[in-house]
């Protein structure tokens, strides 16, 4: 761990299971080309996934509540081929169009998948928010100290 993060290829299963956590904000610098998603786990703790180098993002039913079922990444060889093909597609396309991604490029990010060069991370919901990218790399950030507190009405 470096600077409160934490490389997401070095984190144990327990440290990084996000399962039942709420994503509570998506921030994005296309300048950079970095996104951080911030979530509230179980245990109340606030934590970031940040996502570097990101090529594709999609976010699909972001809504008032946005729990997540499971977090899924190639690098974890989580997906099948099938699979990768499957939600690049969809990380590169509109709900109304085709993707964008041309054939090519495609081919060759489906490879740099398979050598480690290239992430495919799914934020498989439970309710609300589907969230697959493409990135370089992705870092978890959790906070030790930063608690969600309910708002008194």
């Amino acid at each position: 761990m470096m600077d409160g993060k934490m490389d997401i290829g070095n984190v144990s299963y327990n440290d990084f299971s996000l399962h039942d956590a709420e994503i509570v904000s998506i921030g994005m610098d296309r300048g950079t080309s970095v996104y951080r998603i911030g979530l509230s786990r179980v245990t109340g703790q606030l934590c970031t996934v940040e996502l570097f180098g990101v090529k594709a993002f999609r976010a699909e039913d972001f809504v008032l509540q946005n729990v997540v079922s499971r977090v899924l990444r190639s690098t974890a060889r989580q997906f099948s081929t099938e699979e990768i093909d499957y939600w690049v597609t969809w990380a590169t396309s509109f709900s109304d169009t085709d993707s964008w991604l041309k054939p090519d490029s495609k081919h060759h990010w489906l490879a740099d998948f398979n050598d480690g060069r290239l992430e495919l991370v799914l934020f498989e919901p439970s309710i609300g928010a589907q969230i697959a990218v493409v990135c370089d790399r992705l870092l978890f950030r959790p906070s030790a100290s930063e608690h969600v507190r309910a708002d008194s009405a």
